[in-house]
């Protein structure tokens, strides 16, 4: 494989990151229900760890990069359910 089919990959995994980004923060967050947006992360989160076991690699790296997946489909989430209660004006949770 040379480096110009690895730096297509890269594109493509940023494209479909990027896809998935904006699916989720202007589009599953913007409903009446705030669970709906937890669908994608909820998938994507079963779907890294099926791909882990799925490798049988537990390796420091690899937990380290489930942590992280974990952490920013959270985020996301997060961010598009902050900026739909803000959008429809509605108060935070106490």
């Amino acid at each position: 494989m040379n480096g110009c089919e690895n730096e297509m990959g890269f594109i493509i995994f940023l494209l479909v990151l990027a896809a998935l980004y904006l699916l989720e923060v202007y589009v599953l967050t913007d409903t009446k229900y705030f669970w709906v947006g937890g669908i994608l992360p909820l998938l994507i989160d079963i779907l890294t760890i099926f791909l882990m076991v799925a490798s049988k690699s537990y390796s420091f790296h690899d937990f380290a990069m489930v942590f992280l997946v974990f952490f920013g489909t959270l985020c996301i989430w997060g961010y598009g359910d902050d900026r739909h209660k803000k959008k429809n004006g509605i108060k935070k949770d106490k």
